[in-house]
């Protein structure tokens, strides 16, 4: 029979960030370049694939940009994208990227390799990032006020204070039927959810209806 054990981490944190990927990793990486101390948890294997589209519209490639990580993209092997055909019923439109803000085209990593970049780079902004770690739930102090998680990693529980705590790991994310307010006397638990934060990162096309006999051109993903 597995043994089990907790471990109460001794380390309080500002704001502990439940999932890694797009949402999660941005936000515990621009935290941590504000100086806060920030722990980013994530259930699933370091560089690990995961269900979603590839494009990104202008204001995700403008953040990357800004952040200083648009290098990296591109030297991961993507390809730029300077122009696009939107097929819609009864017409075909053809777009040109234009340069603006200091970005000339628009790109479509893969997320194993997108995902790995953000997290990666919030390691350098010095928070503390722990893959294979999940988040199982919220700590409450009496008035139902939220001081920290509770979580698993491999045997062992774990319990870590902080004053913030944001869960980004979708819509199931054990934060958020445990982060609903009290009573109106009980202050305000101290969770959010960030379900949608990642449009800020990714915006899905939608390019109208393919017409018979015709594929949709998606846009070319990072090779390898």
């Amino acid at each position: 029979m597995e043994q089990q054990m907790t471990t109460r981490n001794s380390q309080h944190y500002d704001v502990v960030i439940a999932g890694a990927r797009c949402a999660g990793a941005a936000t515990a990486m621009l935290l941590a370049r504000q100086g806060a101390r920030v722990l980013l948890l994530d259930r699933s294997r370091y560089g690990t694939d995961t269900l979603s589209t590839h494009a990104l519209m202008r204001g995700a490639v403008l953040q990357l940009h800004w952040w200083g990580l648009l290098p990296r993209v591109i030297a991961a092997g993507t390809p730029a994208v300077r122009s696009t055909t939107f097929h819609l019923p009864g017409a075909i439109s053809a777009v040109q990227i234009k340069p603006r803000d200091g970005v000339d085209a628009l790109y479509a990593p893969r997320r194993v390799v997108l995902d790995a970049i953000l997290a990666d780079a919030t390691r350098r902004a010095g928070a503390d990032v722990r893959f294979g770690t999940s988040v199982t739930g919220l700590r409450h102090d009496r008035s139902g006020r939220v001081t920290g998680i509770t979580g698993r990693a491999g045997p062992a529980d774990l319990e870590i204070s902080a004053d913030l705590v944001v869960g980004a790991d979708g819509r199931r994310s054990p934060s958020r039927g445990a982060s609903v307010p009290g009573p109106p006397t009980s202050p305000r638990p101290r969770a959010a959810s960030s379900t949608g934060i990642s449009a800020t990162m990714r915006s899905r096309a939608t390019t109208g209806t393919t017409p018979p006999g015709q594929r949709p051109a998606p846009f070319p993903p990072t090779t390898g």
